[in-house]
């Protein structure tokens, strides 16, 4: 048969490239599987909760609540994107599990206050981004969880917010997503990877946040050569807003509560900036891995999003998304 104009006198760089994008194709039909299969067990597992006495039991207690959300990270989320993994590591040869060692502890220390930062301006960006919707009328919600006042309540809920997410995404996105797709190029696999953490929080609010701080803690990642480094940035900014969600209830004084909150938000500021310009000196002979593919990038991104389960996927996301957005006119 003839071949593509473009691969007429270079048939092994047609059928190497025919190869890999197979290959990223499977990927994304995994993500996108990963994430239907996250939906379906999301509303499978909140299913009893409809009827009674559950009904009651979970209206009335947020540590319940907070219990219930951490079985659905742990078993809606982790469950399916560990299948996935195991598959994705036979399939791709690729340790999508890499929680390893770092290259340098000293480099992760650094890494992790690389990350946090990014984490902070992306919520700045993000708080900018809401502010321009509301600015054209569209009014943004996300998922609410009630601060109880007790202690053991309150340990329940950073437990759900800032111990299990870190974990269960991390090892979803970072791992199972980022690890395999990095042969085509430590940038595409951590803007795809990116994106992908992004759709998965399913509102307008989160989602730019979560794109930004992706890319922070992917490219992180790559440096220091593991998983721990997300987990440890990821455990860090979801414990600061824990940190500013019980200053918020406890401080009543809303001077004192200001005063509090820009001292607090000034002084990680300094902190993670002195270390991000630390860890730029400390990384330079560390450098991202460039693709081992003559694939263009666009090439590499169509394969990953264009096929039927990951765009499924999206659709699902894009509706779920669409509920926590509400035109006011």
């Amino acid at each position: 048969y003839k071949l593509n104009e473009q691969y007429y006198f270079s048939p092994e760089r047609y059928l190497r490239d025919e190869r890999d994008r197979k290959q990223i194709k499977v990927i994304g039909r995994v993500a996108g599987l990963c994430v239907i299969a996250y939906v379906v067990l999301q509303n499978l597992l909140t299913l009893p909760l409809v009827f009674e006495p559950l009904s009651s039991i979970y209206n009335s207690s947020p540590v319940f609540q907070d219990a219930v959300t951490i079985l659905l990270s742990v078993f809606g989320l982790m469950l399916p994107f560990a299948i996935g993994g195991f598959y994705l590591r036979r399939r791709t040869n690729v340790n999508v599990f890499a929680f390893d060692r770092p290259v340098s502890v000293k480099l992760m220390v650094f890494a992790v206050f690389f990350g946090f930062f990014v984490c902070l301006a992306g919520n700045y960006v993000s708080s900018i981004f809401v502010s321009a919707m509301d600015g054209i009328g569209f009014k943004l919600s996300s998922p609410d969880y009630e601060v109880t006042d007790d202690v053991f309540g309150r340990i329940v809920y950073f437990i759900m917010v800032a111990v299990v997410p870190p974990l269960t995404e991390e090892l979803a996105i970072r791992g199972v997503i980022m690890q395999p797709l990095r042969r085509y190029g430590d940038r595409f696999a951590i803007v795809a990877s990116a994106v992908l953490f992004a759709v998965l929080h399913g509102n307008l609010i989160q989602a730019p946040f979560a794109f930004i701080a992706g890319i922070g803690i992917g490219y992180a990642v790559c440096i220091t050569g593991s998983l721990w480094t997300g987990v440890l940035i990821h455990f860090c900014n979801n414990a600061y807003s824990v940190l500013i969600e019980f200053m918020t209830r406890d401080i009543t004084d809303t001077a004192l509560l200001g005063k509090a909150y820009n001292i607090v938000l000034i002084a990680l500021y300094a902190v993670s900036i002195i270390g991000s310009v630390i860890f730029v000196m400390v990384k330079a002979p560390r450098k991202l891995t460039p693709p081992a593919t003559t694939l263009s990038r666009r090439q590499r991104y169509g394969a990953f999003v264009l096929n039927i389960p990951m765009l499924i996927a999206i659709g699902i996301m894009i509706y779920i998304t669409s509920r926590y957005v509400r035109f006011v006119g």
